[in-house]
């Protein structure tokens, strides 16, 4: 009868695509992920993977029983916070998708006051951008994710805080000295772009206006757009939080319309966080309530 580490080594193995992550994953060595899949294939009689030399693939057969595998792991998921919530314990791992912006502000602090007052509790951390969080979401990779809305209809999303976009410009940029700007002064600018799986909000705001940006670059490191629009090579929006490490010659500029976006943290619908993790929300909407930006 196959067992749940079984199960388990088999799952972590497809999501991370090689024994040897799996077993630093597993805290295992790499044999011993080795035997517990051709233990695993000789319970079921079946073969589930394919070796290549970098990877691990699932066979036809593999494929349809990983799927039952993620189910059954999922029901123990939910079994153990079932058990946990009943004994009101905040212990255990939690697993959060994470947002490069979140990351430079509120989640230092968050950790900080986890390790502080619930040191039972590991938190591992993911960081994504919006669609690999949704989908990390959806196959059960992270417990909980931070995101911006809309969020997909399968997730459940909770508040935690309004991220207001700024325009940057660099300090000779022609617009850096007025007080307040419109997006139609920026409607011939060059536009160096957040990529659209990083932010989705800019290309929204800007089709909204009906304005068409001349995108002379596109980018997925937060800092490297701001090394770029300080060089004078285009303008660009931003939300607010990444710009507390941003260059001192960094012009930010308001709009004379309030534009932001709405952070927050999601779960799967039908599943059922953990104490540690619904703590974890908590204690981000506490925290965010003194947050640097919403001041």
């Amino acid at each position: 009868m196959p067992t749940l580490a079984q199960y388990i080594a088999l799952h972590t193995l497809i999501e991370t695509g090689n024994f040897t992550e799996t077993g630093l994953k597993l805290n295992l060595t790499q044999s011993s992920i080795t035997h517990a899949m051709n233990n695993l294939e000789k319970e079921l009689d079946l073969s589930l993977i394919i070796r290549n030399r970098n990877n691990v693939i699932l066979t036809s057969n593999g494929k349809m029983v990983y799927d039952h595998v993620s189910k059954i792991l999922q029901e123990q998921q939910k079994l153990d916070n079932t058990v946990a919530n009943l004994k009101k314990l905040i212990s255990g791992t939690i697993t959060v998708g994470v947002l490069p912006s979140v990351s430079l502000v509120l989640l230092p602090k968050v950790l900080s006051y986890f390790e502080q007052h619930y040191p039972d509790v590991t938190i591992q951390l993911k960081e994504g951008d919006y669609d690999q969080i949704e989908n990390w979401l959806q196959h059960g990779v992270v417990d909980i994710g931070f995101l911006a809305e809309p969020v997909s209809e399968n997730l459940i999303f909770d508040f935690i805080f309004e991220d207001q976009l700024l325009c940057i410009m660099a300090k000779d940029h022609p617009l850096a000295s007025e007080e307040h700007l419109t997006l139609n002064q920026l409607q011939d600018e060059r536009w160096i772009m957040p990529k659209q799986n990083i932010d989705r909000d800019v290309l929204r705001i800007l089709s909204k206006h009906k304005i068409i940006p001349n995108i002379v670059y596109e980018l997925s490191v937060d800092q490297a757009i701001l090394t770029m629009v300080t060089e004078n090579l285009g303008v660009s929006i931003v939300p607010k939080s990444i710009l507390h490490h941003a260059p001192a010659d960094l012009i930010q500029k308001n709009f004379t319309e309030h534009y932001a976006r709405t952070v927050g943290i999601a779960h799967k619908r039908n599943t059922y966080p953990s104490p540690a993790a619904m703590k974890f929300v908590e204690t981000c909407e506490k925290l965010a309530e003194n947050f640097p930006i919403n001041n």
